[in-house]
């Protein structure tokens, strides 16, 4: 399976725009994380995959580092944040509609989250970095 790791991922997203259209709607109209690092989701996306590679700290701690970028998307559970990186590589505005739809559809964060990657996949996201 096609795969970078989390620190080239994080530094791929770091030279993206803070905002975009549906990951901000998504924000403003149905969820924010609380837990979210920095003031974007830009910011928030750039520390956590980077983050993935270290063993954390607090509640994001883990016994052993991560540099699975495809494994760090698979279990993000923040639909605004899978938004934003759909966003932010490029999937084409007519997908990321559809999966801001079906998200807001799924109500819980965990079903929206699924919700979207069931329609952006990671192999979709790898294709567009």
């Amino acid at each position: 399976m096609p795969d970078i790791r989390c620190r080239e991922f994080s530094d791929f997203l770091s030279t993206k725009r803070d905002h975009y259209p549906y990951s901000d709607r998504y924000i403003a109209e149905v969820h924010d994380s609380p837990d979210k690092t920095g003031r974007t989701e830009r910011e928030h996306m750039v520390v956590w995959f980077r983050a993935n590679e270290t063993k954390g700290s607090g509640s994001y701690s883990r016994e052993t580092p991560n540099r699975s970028a495809r494994r760090c998307y698979n279990s993000l559970m923040n639909a605004a944040s899978l938004l934003w990186i759909a966003e932010a590589v490029g999937v084409d505005e007519l997908t990321v509609r559809r999966a801001f739809e079906a998200a807001v559809a799924a109500g819980d964060y965990r079903r929206a989250c699924g919700a979207i990657r069931k329609i952006i996949t990671w192999d979709m996201i790898y294709a567009l970095t």
